[in-house]
């Protein structure tokens, strides 16, 4: 089973994968200062027994805050992180959170994991309880900013493919698309996660013309709807799931609250959002 959280979450991005026989996957550590939301409280609430991996996706401030304090947190309540997966090309001294990582977790992440001759690019690919998480990147000092050193993850499990790209823009996306492994993982794609919470920075037009997904999924805070435009873009690339399991073909937190992607053994996959329930 999986069952994919991604949380309307007004610091960062947040999302937890959760593979069953209390196992998760944490991707960011946002958190909600209108709701109360905090990851570390969730997992707890879940009876989460070993975060297995904790991905730390992008390195703007907004998503590093709290990240101390999640480990911390973690530590107290005696919450096991397996490890963590971050960008392997950057100085965590230059991103204030990531040193409290790498030193109480490390990083499992390395450069020479798999090598990619047709565009010098490195990537990393496991498997965690049936679900197949693969991790590309640019390097510093090719890129120097936050955005573009993000973490992308890739998530296949069954009939779900879903990429979490992180806050990546343009000349950021454009480079890792040089990769043959990385189209070849963006053609599978049916589950999309808008870059940068769907802001224009975010948005390559040329990863559409691999990727014809489902669904894209926007998360946004509640001060920051989606702009007509990009809700036209990411309408016009989406192309609606089958056999009703979701009448939209963009999902926002902004609109819809906490989103949740799950399946069971053999049963057809299902949306769940706090407003309805598509399946």
């Amino acid at each position: 089973m999986i069952e994919i959280k991604i949380f309307n979450v007004n610091h960062g991005f947040c999302a937890a994968i959760n593979t069953g026989e209390h196992h998760t996957m944490l991707i960011d550590s946002g958190y909600n200062s209108h709701t109360g939301f905090q990851p570390s409280q969730y997992l707890i609430q879940q009876n989460c027994k070993i975060l297995d991996c904790f991905v730390i996706p992008a390195y703007g401030d907004d998503h590093l805050e709290h990240t101390s304090d999640l480990i911390k947190e973690c530590l107290i309540y005696g919450l096991p992180i397996n490890f963590a997966v971050i960008n392997p090309s950057i100085d965590p001294g230059r991103f204030p959170g990531l040193d409290a990582a790498r030193q109480r977790v490390g990083n499992v992440l390395k450069f020479s994991a798999n090598w990619h001759p047709e565009c010098q690019k490195v990537s990393e690919i496991m498997t965690i309880h049936d679900v197949n998480v693969a991790f590309f990147w640019n390097n510093y000092p090719d890129f120097k900013d936050a955005h573009n050193l993000s973490l992308v993850t890739f998530v296949s499990y069954r009939d779900i493919n879903i990429i979490f790209p992180g806050d990546l823009e343009l000349q950021g996306w454009q480079e890792l698309l040089k990769c043959d492994d990385f189209r070849y993982r963006l053609k599978r794609v049916n589950l999309f996660v808008a870059s940068d919470h769907g802001r224009e920075d975010g948005y390559c037009p040329e990863v559409f013309d691999y990727c014809r997904p489902e669904l894209i999924i926007v998360s946004n805070t509640s001060n920051q709807p989606l702009s007509p435009f990009m809700m036209q873009q990411y309408n016009k690339h989406a192309k609606g799931a089958p056999d009703g399991i979701c009448n939209k073909k963009v999902l926002t937190t902004y609109e819809d609250g906490n989103i949740t992607i799950s399946k069971y053994l053999d049963r057809l996959r299902q949306i769940n959002t706090q407003q309805k329930v598509f399946q």
